[in-house]
């Protein structure tokens, strides 16, 4: 017979299992990256804990290892962050997030923790679950990649004086890998398709237009998936 885990259970052992991994393998490299730009252990640890967003990070490291002003440094990854506000509220509304008597502090806690691995993992796993229980999940899922992510960092940060360097870049990749497994594994379709259509536009532009490609790639990727699902919708709506 197989075992029914409690939604929290359950998101601990997802946060452990592959997501974990994949999101690990990014923080592992960012562990070295860090020691490389010279920040002692525990700014580095703190910055995973509070930017909780890969590029907000790889921002931070950067600007911080050249002696960027503090407010310019505040503003940039603050404004590199800023492109998960809508995917943070989506997760929050899949959570019903208002339905649990929490206090706004709180609310902005688990806010802060929806990462894309977490959002795209609340996508997976809402057909499964009571909705009443996804915030459940969601506090499982969250304890589970925060103590993970944070083991990999220190662990990263720890070899950089002993691995080399081809070695060290290999597990960044991981992460967006898993990503897109992970989206072309969703069950609706406008998913797949956003990444499809985003997948084969960058590589195409990347020799015309550089690193606008996927800034493009993107746009148009997600502008398909988002009109594919309002045509869905509508035609659910009439029938």
């Amino acid at each position: 017979m197989k075992r029914k885990y409690t939604p929290f259970k359950k998101g601990i052992f997802t946060g452990f299992g592959f997501p974990g991994i994949g999101m690990s393998s990014a923080m592992f490299g960012y562990g070295v990256f860090a020691a490389e730009a010279g920040l002692d252990l525990y700014l580095c640890l703190g910055s995973v804990l509070i930017l909780w967003s890969m590029p907000g990070m790889v921002i931070f490291v950067s600007l911080f290892s050249i002696g960027t002003p503090i407010f310019l440094l505040f503003t940039t990854v603050l404004l590199a962050n800023m492109r998960q506000f809508f995917l943070v509220l989506s997760g929050l509304t899949l959570m019903n997030i208002h339905k649990h008597k929490l206090s706004f502090i709180t609310k902005l806690f688990w806010a802060h923790l929806i990462s894309p691995t977490g959002w795209a993992e609340l996508t997976k796993v809402k057909n499964e679950i009571d909705e009443k229980d996804l915030f459940k999940f969601f506090q499982g899922l969250s304890l589970a990649l925060v103590i993970f992510n944070s083991t990999t960092t220190i662990i990263g940060y720890k070899l950089y004086d002993f691995l080399p360097n081809d070695i060290v870049s290999v597990p960044v990749f991981i992460m967006p890998l898993y990503l897109t497994i992970l989206m072309l594994r969703a069950i609706e379709i406008y998913y797949r398709l956003a990444v499809v259509t985003g997948g084969i536009i960058g590589p195409l532009l990347f020799p015309y237009i550089g690193d606008w490609s996927l800034i493009v790639a993107g746009l148009v990727g997600g502008s398909v998936g988002l009109m594919v699902s309002y045509l869905l919708n509508k035609d659910k709506i009439n029938v």
